[in-house]
């Protein structure tokens, strides 16, 4: 059945997408900084612990690559755990406490989040279990909303089922991926910088992208506006105003 809400959001939408190929900042999403960032670190017999895995690891088709990869997968959820057909190992568990992994010191190789730690509602105990699991010279790469992006400054703003709601009716394509409590705990670059000097990372490097206007895009005008707002952050550099940011780090040897 014909819905003229639908349709309109869904004009604006496309409208939108070919207005945002024209501005450079919208060429490179997070996800691609992440995902290689990963992929580089990944080697033969190396144990991987990805937190709030989920349903699945983004990168099992790269297993193939590798002799021995072990991966641990870590969320709070059973219920996402139970189609997480990568993992061999799983371990129901919520970040953020401070309860211990149940893992040994020093026996993970990498660990990664993805879109995770914005949920976590203390970092504080994030940052000491991953330190504590990480072998000496490991890894640690996450990727992450900015606090101070505009989508991620209107969340906050009202409770988590009205979010729900809006983005959903607005956006229905995210139901699967968005939408859960956020915390946004230190996940601002300065605040982040500091956090993982103080549990003993090292040689941290930070990747800023700047497109979040797609939250807007339901309504061109919205979306217009929004992405002069990025293009600007982008223009400027601005790092505390970013979009999305990801790291990698190592735990001092």
């Amino acid at each position: 059945m014909f819905n003229p809400v639908r349709w309109f959001f869904e004009v604006n939408k496309k409208c939108f997408r070919a207005l945002s190929k024209l501005f450079p900042n919208t060429k490179t999403g997070i996800d691609k900084y992440y995902f290689d960032a990963v992929r580089d670190s990944l080697y033969d017999g190396c144990t991987v612990v990805d937190v709030g895995g989920g349903k699945t690891w983004h990168l099992a088709s790269e297993r193939s690559r590798f002799q021995n990869l072990r991966l641990v997968v870590i969320d709070p959820s059973e219920e996402q755990l139970s189609y997480n057909h990568d993992a061999d190992e799983k371990i129901i568990f919520a970040m953020g406490t401070d309860e211990r992994v149940p893992l040994d010191d020093n026996s993970a190789d990498i660990v990664t989040s993805h879109m995770v730690l914005e949920h976590i509602a203390n970092n504080d105990f994030t940052m000491r279990e991953v330190h504590r699991i990480l072998k000496p010279g490991g890894k640690f790469i996450s990727a992450m909303p900015n606090k101070f992006a505009v989508f991620a400054i209107i969340n906050q703003m009202m409770p988590n089922w009205l979010a729900r709601k809006i983005l959903f009716f607005f956006l229905p394509e995210t139901k699967n991926s968005c939408g859960f409590r956020a915390y946004y705990d230190r996940t601002y670059y300065p605040a982040m910088q500091k956090l993982l000097a103080r549990y003993g990372f090292s040689d941290a490097k930070f990747t800023f992208t700047y497109h979040q206007s797609w939250y807007f895009g339901f309504f061109l005008p919205f979306g217009i506006i929004a992405l002069l707002w990025d293009f600007l952050m982008y223009a400027l550099n601005c790092k505390p105003l970013c979009a999305y940011f990801c790291f990698v780090t190592h735990k001092k040897s």
